[in-house]
């Protein structure tokens, strides 16, 4: 991960702008800023600690000490990851990305949403058998699947949240589904419609900041995006919602279920009661269809050279899988010329 710039205003440079700007003497006699900071043992004995300090005697510890940084030792590493489905705003799920332990809560940050490409979007529909489903009354629950089809064509709009890395694992572990989180084959289109220009302003900050092979790629980029490994005969195809010129076929997953129930996202604020109805409803049918399914053999065909999406990403394309401190990450945004707040950063 690349450096980070850290800028404090001596105390000799605050009095002296103070003065010029005519500030009271009341106001010169503020006491000095403050800033938290992690010392790192250099020799490899002992454990980190935190010191607050005046701000230009952080400065120069941090400049004699290159392993330190700014915030609490003991706070957590954050990744960014992107989801599909009842992990995103408004779903019952979305709370599984939020770290939680006795002593600290680290709730999840959603940055916007990026078309997300080479994924095919299917709607996990429970076999009677499994262990979520549910018999009525109760709400049967839906899940998405999103499957690496190989095919660039085949796009989902995805939400891009800054997690604590500390959860990004543990969101998966009461899944009962064959699940994974891959660095390498989400490909984001940088430039589309779809992606979030605070999204789309991050990944060109990481791009300009990372060595990589050049000319660097400025089109694409990869993030953690959590996929199914299987493509069981109970998935039910996402509706496309939209087609572009060149034939992406583009899901999403909260707009694609409400139609998938012949309803819209709007509803499910607007009349959670009735959207539920219909989305059950239609998860009733569809379990009713695939009742006696047999799981298929390979879930796609092979796409043409012109459909192919490239396996892995090149030495010239940047894969969004950094870590970050609180407040990097807060430094990092800022160069993105964005105002992003973490909590967890002291200053």
């Amino acid at each position: 991960m690349t450096s980070t710039v850290r800028v404090f205003v001596s105390a000799a440079g605050l009095i002296v702008f103070l003065f010029l700007a005519g500030i009271s003497s009341e106001a010169m006699a503020a006491p000095p800023q403050k800033v938290t900071i992690c010392h790192m043992p250099t020799d490899g004995q002992g454990n980190s600690k935190t010191f607050t300090l005046p701000a230009h005697v952080a400065q120069g510890h941090l400049d004699a000490h290159p392993l330190d940084f700014t915030g609490k030792c003991e706070q957590g590493d954050f990744v960014i990851v992107a989801v599909s489905g009842t992990l995103e705003e408004g779903f019952p799920l979305r709370p599984n990305l939020d770290f939680i332990s006795p002593t600290e809560r680290v709730n999840a940050i959603f940055l916007g949403h990026a078309l997300v490409r080479g994924l095919r979007a299917f709607l996990d529909i429970k076999d009677p058998n499994s262990r979520e489903f549910r018999e009525p009354p109760a709400l049967n629950p839906v899940n998405p699947a999103l499957l690496p089809s190989g095919n660039k064509f085949d796009a989902n709009i995805s939400s891009i949240y800054l997690v604590d890395r500390r959860q990004a694992v543990r969101a998966l572990l009461n899944e009962p589904r064959y699940l994974s989180m891959v660095p390498d084959l989400a490909k984001v289109d940088i430039h589309a419609a779809q992606t979030s220009p605070a999204v789309r302003a991050l990944i060109l900050q990481a791009i300009q900041e990372t060595p990589l092979l050049e000319p660097k790629n400025t089109t694409q980029a990869t993030f953690l995006q959590v996929i199914s490994t299987w493509k069981s005969c109970h998935f039910v195809p996402s509706p496309v919602l939209t087609v572009l010129g060149d034939g992406t076929r583009i899901t999403d997953f909260p707009n694609s279920l409400a139609a998938f129930a012949g309803t819209t996202d709007a509803e499910r604020i607007s009349d959670p009661d009735s959207y539920n109805a219909k989305v059950e409803a239609a998860i009733r049918a569809a379990v009713v269809a695939t009742g006696n399914c047999v799981e298929p053999g390979p879930p796609f065909p092979v796409p043409s050279a012109a459909e192919l999406a490239n396996y892995a990403v090149d030495k010239s394309t940047k894969r969004m899988n950094d870590t970050y401190r609180p407040c990097e990450f807060e430094e990092f945004a800022a160069r993105a010329g964005l105002n992003i707040q973490v909590a967890q950063c002291p200053n």
